[in-house]
Order: C-alpha cells, then sequence, then structure tokens
C-alpha cells in the first residue's frame, strides 16, 4: 500500500479550527472576526459532500477555495450509497440505523448512483473508487474523511488516487443530480 498517498484520503482529521457552518456569508463574518481579535482563524471546513449530496458546490467550496480553507468532506460515499448498485444490501447497510437519518431513497439519487454504476462498467473501476476520483478532482477538495470497514475497503480507496476520471465520465456523474435540502449533521 502506499502509505504516502493516506494523507490526501485523511483517515483523520486534526488540525486547528474545524469549519461546521452554513452560508458563506456568516464563515466571511467569523473569519472577519477572528482577524480583527487576532484569534485563529477557520483552517478547515468538514462537510457532507458525495456525489448524491452537493449542495456547498454554490457558496462554501468557492469560499474554502478563495480564502485557502482546507475542504475535508466527510461520507464520499454517502454510507455507501455510491459504492454498490441502488438497492444491493449489505450486512452493514441491514443494521445501520444511522444514515436513513442522513440519506433519503429519493428517485433522483437513484439516477445519479445509475450513473455512476454506468460509469465504473465502462472503465472497469468499481463504483467506490469513481465515487473518490469524482471527489478528488474537484480543487477545493483537500482530503476525503473515508470510512472503512475492512481492509479491502481501504486498498480500494487508496487505488482511486490514481485515477483520473474524463471530462466526459464527470459529467455524466454530475448531470443527473438535483438540489437537496441541506441536512448539515444529521
Amino acid at each position: 500500500m502506499k502509505y504516502a498517498k493516506l494523507s490526501r484520503l485523511s483517515l483523520a482529521c486534526a488540525h486547528k479550527t474545524i469549519l461546521n457552518f452554513s452560508g458563506q456569508a456568516k464563515g466571511m463574518r467569523l473569519n472577519n472576526i477572528a482577524e480583527q481579535h487576532n484569534w485563529t482563524k477557520f483552517v478547515s471546513m468538514q462537510n457532507q459532500y458525495n456525489l448524491i449530496y452537493r449542495e456547498e458546490e454554490r457558496e462554501m467550496m468557492p469560499l474554502c477555495q478563495d480564502r485557502k480553507i482546507a475542504v475535508v468532506p466527510w461520507s464520499p460515499l454517502a454510507g455507501g450509497r455510491c459504492a454498490r448498485p441502488w438497492g444491493v444490501q449489505t450486512e452493514r447497510s441491514k443494521i445501520d440505523d444511522v444514515s436513513p437519518m442522513v440519506w433519503t431513497t429519493s428517485e433522483q439519487d437513484k439516477k445519479v448512483v445509475d450513473a455512476l454504476e454506468e460509469v465504473s462498467k465502462k472503465n472497469g473501476n468499481t463504483m467506490a473508487q469513481n465515487a473518490l476520483a469524482w471527489m478528488l478532482s474537484k480543487p477545493y477538495v483537500t482530503a476525503p474523511i473515508v470510512g472503512s470497514t475492512s481492509p479491502k475497503h481501504l486498498e480500494e480507496a487508496v487505488k482511486a488516487l490514481d485515477i483520473k476520471l474524463s471530462d466526459e465520465e464527470i459529467k455524466a456523474l454530475e448531470a443527473p443530480y438535483v438540489p437537496h435540502i441541506k441536512t448539515g449533521a444529521f
């Protein structure tokens, strides 16, 4: 395994201050207040971000990129929804009581996962690898927080670091997305 690449996957995030708020204006105000008082400014934002939940792209991602604030998204595979075909159950998903509070089972999300499955069939990568490669293609993403229930999952995630999706593949993955109600932290 390529251990040097693990920092890009961010198994854990421990850096000065983590940003956890919604709205660009609020973020700018908080950093301006910190600067005025010579306090520590926010240096990273930990947010939900994946192929089926991309709400921060409109405000927070541009702010973070402009202000050089690290973006460390949690659940890049949407609780496993972006790691397997829609409707497929795993032992974990059968007992997971948290994910239903965070993600819905909307027809629109199914379209995103179906597009991910189609791209994966065409390029030979797993759905999880393509979902992570998509996220890592975003210039504002510093490192996703990857949860793993097995060494195999971690090895699969590390392989995503070497995948470069084509512009056409990225467009195919993003096209079915529709805006969601912001959920924040369930």
